[in-house]
């Protein structure tokens, strides 16, 4: 089935948390928004027949997980990144981010170490906090426009007897990176020697640019698996994140065992019944959308990039290996966090993620969501560049 992208859909009045909440969350109700990790292109045809099919039955009731979740889950990460999964390690997920809640909650007491590689994804941090642990900073190190991992830091603080659990973001949200298979050993041995459980967040796994090859870091050693969790969501690749449904992987039994109790204490996994009709089809039936989509994405990247080197030159595109989420470098444009924050909120009226929300290293970026028909990205550059100083 052919998709087309370019073709602009009006979100408005459909209670989007990104177009109709964009003044709560960004402070101007103008602003083009191009921030949340959601996509202004359409599900897959057949993810939207699987809900539209099952809401044409009259009776809303209870749900509960099907085998088709299990086989989904397992056929799409083997065809995907080539780790062959058994049923008895999958556990169904209403998101990544509550996983992370109760990770935390079941494997950590307050006031241990949770170790997190900021700029990232910023509700990690609010899971620590929330539950009253340590948030200690591996920080990724920026040198000539691309990020590394600081492993000589990452050693040491793991040695903490108080560190008990890893965030591990890969793709990592908002950077770009997607680690390679030297990066994601050199992790995984680390966490290993000094006992701490790494949960791994791989969400935009299969939103991966040309060149690159995203790897399951469970998948490279039993070692590894035995002392992971790993969660997927069809969530960011077809657009469909308000359905709330997600896949963990959890090889050791004792871990799974753990958390699936703590789930239960919970009462937090309560599918919708929509989640599970949406997720199999995602995942056994829009193949064609993915390529597509990663064709379509390419072509923003390339247009934004080129855009910013001719009359952007300030700000600076750090090269994206995986993710529909720009990290710019404004560090050009001399400003502070919300002098950054004014200029494209307020004064060229686009929508963006501060920087210094994933961290205080990110106090000179911006996150740009492309994920949207080039229309849109081609407004917001022209609007940012009205406003742009030489």
């Amino acid at each position: 089935m052919y998709y087309d992208f370019d073709k602009v859909i009006d979100r408005k009045n459909t209670q989007s948390s990104k177009w109709d909440n964009v003044e709560v969350r960004v402070g101007n109700k103008d602003a083009l928004p191009m921030w949340v990790a959601d996509m202004d292109f359409p599900c897959p045809a057949p993810v939207v027949e699987a809900v539209v099919e099952r809401a044409r039955h009259p009776i809303y009731g209870y749900s509960f997980v099907v085998p088709e979740f299990y086989d989904a889950t397992i056929s799409w990460i083997e065809k995907q990144h080539g780790w062959k999964l058994k049923k008895e390690w999958i556990v169904f997920a209403t998101g990544v981010v509550p996983v992370m809640n109760t990770v935390i909650q079941e494997f950590t007491e307050e006031g241990d170490e949770i170790i997190v590689q900021q700029p990232v994804y910023h509700p990690f941090g609010f899971a620590i906090h929330d539950n009253h642990r340590r948030l200690i900073n591996n920080q990724l190190l920026y040198q000539n426009g691309a990020y590394t991992i600081d492993f000589d830091d990452l050693e040491k603080k793991a040695r903490s007897p108080k560190a008990k659990v890893m965030i591990i973001c890969n793709p990592h949200n908002p950077v770009g990176r997607v680690w390679t298979e030297e990066e994601l050993r050199n992790m995984a041995d680390i966490c290993i020697k000094n006992h701490v459980l790494m949960v791994v967040d791989e969400i935009h796994s299969d939103l991966i640019y040309k060149g690159y090859c995203h790897i399951p870091l469970a998948s490279l050693k039993e070692e590894y698996a035995q002392n992971s969790v790993t969660c997927y969501a069809p969530s960011k690749t077809f657009n469909c994140a308000g359905l709330r449904g997600s896949g963990l992987v959890i090889p050791n039994p004792e871990i799974k065992r753990r958390l699936e109790a703590r789930f239960k204490q919970n009462r937090s996994i309560q599918q919708s019944i929509f989640a599970l009709p949406a997720y199999v089809a995602a995942y056994t039936r829009c193949d064609d959308y993915l390529e597509q989509l990663l064709d379509y994405l390419e072509g923003n990247v390339a247009y934004l990039e080129k855009s910013l080197r001719e009359s952007l030159p300030k700000i600076k595109l750090v090269k994206p290996e995986g993710t529909y989420l720009m990290w710019l470098d404004c560090s050009g444009l001399g400003m502070t966090a919300e002098e950054l924050a004014d200029f494209f909120i307020h004064k060229c009226r686009v929508a963006v993620s501060r920087g210094d929300g994933f961290g205080p290293a990110g106090e000179q970026f911006v996150r740009l969501n492309i994920g949207c028909p080039r229309v849109i990205l081609e407004q917001a550059l022209k609007q940012i560049r009205a406003e742009y100083r030489a």
